[in-house]
Parts: structure tokens; C-alpha cells; sequence
């Protein structure tokens, strides 16, 4: 999990006890690929979708991610939400062939008119594999050719990891806010990476959470302390009122 601090929310629909729900808000989701690895070669680089390779007939190879807003749908608190989908197109090419790229999203939500924009930055790597790896041999996954996941030929990896998840923390009225970038779901299961079939798209889902506590109560002002000097004066004072009551006594 990844897990971006907001604080927030008028404090007048989260009073402890009988408090109303915050109204929360996925506004916009938008992906885009910043970076690839070759760069000669593959094309759409600063868009949503990229490609590469030479097509033998089913077109070529490449990577979407289609985000799921807009338009804004609501969200519960503790309930996972879908932030976009990516989609490898795993299709049989010859020539250039994709190792890696990052992926750049972009979420902005609202919570009680309150917005704020989360980066997420992801690293893909990429391993394309031949549709056949020869008689007898297994397939990159270790399992069979023409069978399961490598139905249609040697399925290919593809594994994402995130390198950057917004950090940012900001107050109003006392109540925090965790948005937790989940990852990508295969199968509404949490993976790091998954096999691709040829032939076919393959998606997986970017995934999120928002939870709430109360926020940590700010610190008592402090108390003013007189200063060593005044102090000294204070005491000089007593002692003097002190010997004057002596003499009036005497």
C-alpha cells in the first residue's frame, strides 16, 4: 500500500459520535506514459497508449490505461474504488520490442469541497517472450506452450511497481484522511505481475481506499514562566518587606 495523508473535512459533519459521512468525490483519473525503454520504436509516448513492434496480422503490441473518471462518481470510506484500467494488447510481433516505461497518474477528489490532486508514478518492466519456445521446452512461465495462460503461444510478463506516491498533508478543522493507493488488481486479487495472453487484451485495475481518524489535538499554548531576572527582583522585594516588618515590630 501506498498511502497519501490529507486532513480534512468541516468539522461540523465529523463531530465524534453522531457524525454525518463526508462527501467524497473521484473528480478526474488520467494516465499518461512519460517514458519507454527503447525509446526508438515505440510510439505515443506523453499520450494514454503506447505501441510498438511490427504487426504479423493481429496489429501491434502496446499498453493503455483508461482512468475511471470523468465523470465523478462518489466513494465510501473503507471501500475500494477503481482509479483506471491498464490493458496489455499481447499481440504476435517481430522487430522492436518494449523492456520498460512509466506510467504517470493523475488523481484529483474532493472531500466536503475540499480538492486535491495525488501523482502516482509506476514502473512498468516488460519481457516478451517467443510464442514458441522450441520442441520440448517450456514456455517463460514454466508451464506448457498451447495450454492455460499460454493458450494461444508463450504468454508474456509484464510486472509494475510504484516508485513515487504523493505525500502531502494538510488541515482543516481536525479530520484526517488516508487515501491508500492499492495497485493493480488481477482477478480483484493484488499482484505485482501477471502473464499476458497473445492474442488478447489483458487488464488489471488500479485500486484505492479512503479511511479517516480523528486528527492529533494541537498542543497547549504554553504557559508564560517569569524570567530569572525578574525573579531576582521578586525576591528582593520579600526581603525587604520582610525587614521592614521587623523594625515596625522592634
Amino acid at each position: 500500500m501506498f498511502k497519501v495523508l490529507l486532513a480534512g473535512v468541516a468539522a461540523s459533519g465529523l463531530l465524534a459520535g453522531a457524525a454525518n459521512a463526508a462527501v467524497i468525490s473521484i473528480d478526474s483519473v488520467t494516465g499518461i506514459w512519460t517514458a519507454t525503454n527503447p525509446v526508438a520504436g515505440v510510439s505515443g509516448v506523453n499520450t494514454n497508449e503506447i505501441r510498438w513492434g511490427t504487426s504479423t496480422g493481429w496489429g501491434k503490441s502496446g499498453y493503455d490505461f483508461d482512468g475511471a473518471a470523468p465523470p465523478a462518481f462518489n466513494v465510501n470510506e473503507n471501500e475500494a474504488f477503481d482509479l483506471g484500467t491498464f490493458t496489455h494488447h499481447n499481440n504476435p510481433i517481430t522487430g522492436v520490442s518494449l523492456d520498460s516505461a512509466t506510467l504517470k497518474v493523475t488523481t484529483t477528489l474532493t472531500i466536503d469541497s475540499v480538492t486535491h490532486q495525488i501523482i502516482s508514478i509506476f514502473d512498468f518492466a516488460h519481457l516478451e517472450t517467443p510464442n514458441d519456445p522450441g520442441f520440448g521446452k517450456k514456455c517463460a512461465n514454466g508451464q506448457s506452450n498451447n495450454s492455460d495462460v499460454n493458450i494461444n503461444g508463450c504468454a508474456d510478463r509484464v510486472t509494475f511497481t510504484m516508485n513515487i506516491g504523493a505525500s502531502e498533508f494538510f488541515d482543516i478543522d481536525g479530520v484526517n484522511y488516508y487515501v491508500d493507493i492499492l495497485g493493480f488488481t488481477i482477478d480483484d486479487a493484488l499482484a505485482s505481475a501477471f502473464w499476458t495472453k497473445e492474442k488478447k487484451d489483458n487488464d488489471a485495475v488500479l485500486q484505492g481506499i479512503i479511511t479517516s481518524k480523528p486528527g492529533t489535538p494541537p498542543p497547549p499554548p504554553p504557559t508564560d514562566v517569569p524570567e530569572p531576572a525578574m525573579l531576582g527582583l521578586l525576591g528582593l522585594g520579600l526581603v525587604g518587606i520582610g525587614a521592614a516588618r521587623r523594625r515596625r515590630a522592634a
